[in-house]
């Protein structure tokens, strides 16, 4: 189209003065530029007030491969944004809304892909293409199984969180169990990724019925690894076998900062393999073993060895099946541990013989900033006293913006 055919249309009839309005001529050439971009890809020498223009009036479906090296606007980027998904948040995307879509792009593709359908080597194009811009991928279904080293060969340099839960939305009548869950092929394909990774912090594999067998898989390809800090394995199926296999990755070389064993089948074995881990490991800032069943023997273990551990600041033992017996040996590491700085106990059966003792152990420590004792029968004078003493401790200080150490603990 040309600028000649674009001053006729721009003409208007004559207005109350009798004067015909004609549209600037470089309103007409941004018209043109917005409308023949995908030809023409550039922006010369514009001064930016005209480039905003021109990408304000480009359209929202032009080549991704065209638009993603060319147009920073962040403005454009959130309207092909909101144009195809609702509920659009940058929070997780590093606060982009370009890296939003490209996230969210690679996400649907891997979600969607269907070996039946699609061309594997249109995924490894995308993939390719995106890897400038993606840093967190967030998978919430993977009916396909697809390969993850396919994904790795083009981004091991540049994720840094991987969350994947293997299942199927909106199965409806359609159900079939072999739909949910990691095989050992997946682990084992995701063990050989995690070898060469270099970028990856954040693993997150809860949900996804791994058993023993499975999470060994996936520690043998975390053994050399230098960069996983942060391990979520909850709501799975994992025992003391997979905890021993967990357990050897916490050595003195370990980098793995926060690890999450909730909802899983630990028992008292699984707690005295992570008792003897944490004896030479300085890396473990966060623990959490919540409903599980370690039993006191494996609670004692724990707190025990963490009497003279330096580094973990978190502690999360809710719901393990403890007695009064582990009360005293938590009173004890209170007393002793100038780390430690959030408890949870929740849910188990302390008595009020084991909140007498948490209680004078307190009354020495000025390091715990958070202790929960919801539902654990110590009585509610002892519950009082904690609460009062803990909240001096803190004073002036929001736990919840603390974070580890420089660790993220938002993700997606």
């Amino acid at each position: 189209m040309s600028v000649a055919n674009l001053s006729m249309k721009g003409e208007q009839k004559p207005g109350p003065t009798g004067v015909p309005y004609v549209t600037p001529l470089k309103d007409l050439c941004v018209r043109v530029v917005s409308q023949n971009f995908e030809e023409r890809p550039h922006f010369g020498r514009l001064p930016d007030i005209f480039v905003r223009k021109i990408i304000e009036g480009l359209d929202i479906d032009l080549p991704l491969e065209l638009v993603g090296t060319v147009i920073h606007d962040e403005n454009y980027w959130k309207r092909r944004c909101c144009a195809r998904w609702k509920n659009c948040q940058v929070t997780g995307h590093g606060i982009s809304w370009k890296q939003l879509y490209f996230e969210r792009n690679v996400e649907n593709a891997m979600e969607r892909y269907d070996p039946q359908t699609t061309e594997i080597n249109a995924l490894k194009r995308l993939f390719a293409f995106s890897k400038k811009f993606v840093r967190s991928v967030c998978i919430t279904q993977l009916p396909s199984h697809l390969d993850l080293q396919l994904l790795f060969d083009n981004m091991a340099s540049c994720l840094t969180s991987l969350s994947l839960t293997y299942g199927m939305m909106n199965v409806g009548m359609d159900y079939d169990r072999s739909l949910f869950g990691m095989k050992l092929s997946d682990c084992r394909s995701l063990a050989k990724a995690l070898e060469r990774t270099e970028t990856l912090t954040y693993l997150n594999l809860s949900g996804n019925l791994l058993d023993d067998e499975k999470v060994r898989m996936v520690a043998s390809g975390l053994v050399d690894n230098l960069s996983v800090t942060h391990l979520n394995l909850s709501h799975n199926k994992i025992a003391d076998r997979g905890v021993r296999a967990l357990a050897k990755l916490l050595d003195s070389k370990s980098v793995i900062g926060m690890l999450e064993l909730a909802d899983n089948q630990v028992h008292t074995e699984g707690g005295r393999a992570l008792a003897r881990a944490l004896r030479a490991n300085h890396s473990l800032l966060a623990l959490n073993l919540r409903l599980n069943r370690i039993g006191d023997e494996g609670g004692r273990a724990l707190c025990d060895v963490l009497r003279s551990n330096t580094s973990l600041q978190r502690l999360n033992l809710g719901a393990n099946e403890l007695s009064h017996l582990t009360a005293l040996s938590l009173a004890a590491l209170i007393g002793t541990n100038s780390t430690v700085l959030d408890i949870d106990v929740t849910s188990n059966n302390f008595g009020p013989e084991g909140g007498k003792q948490i209680r004078e152990a307190l009354e020495d420590n000025r390091t715990v900033r958070k202790i929960d004792l919801r539902l654990c029968n110590i009585g509610t004078d002892h519950e009082t006293a904690i609460m009062e003493l803990v909240k001096a401790h803190g004073a002036g200080i929001d736990f919840n913006q603390m974070g580890h150490a420089g660790y993220t603990i938002h993700h997606r």
